[in-house]
């Protein structure tokens, strides 16, 4: 069997946030981090054609959230 090595999901490599919010798409899954801490995982809601703003439902039922872009969050696509 053949391990890649190379590739955006290269093993022990985790994939770079996405830094332009307006490439995203209403349900997109993703982990929203601050100071490399994660702070909240779930699916977008709502998007600011900008990608400055966005409302997100957060996993396990536990209701929705705003998050703007300048607070200096990074959000990773999660991977099912």
């Amino acid at each position: 069997m053949t391990t890649r090595s190379s590739g955006p999901y290269a093993e022990n490599r985790k994939p770079a946030p996405v830094a332009n919010w307006s490439k995203f798409s209403r349900a997109d899954d993703v982990q929203i981090h601050q100071h490399g801490r994660l702070v909240a995982s779930g699916r977008i809601d709502m998007l600011a054609a900008d990608g400055s703003v966005l409302w997100f439902h957060l996993a396990d039922g536990n209701g929705r959230a705003l998050f703007l872009q300048s607070d200096g969050l990074r959000i990773y696509r999660s991977h099912r």
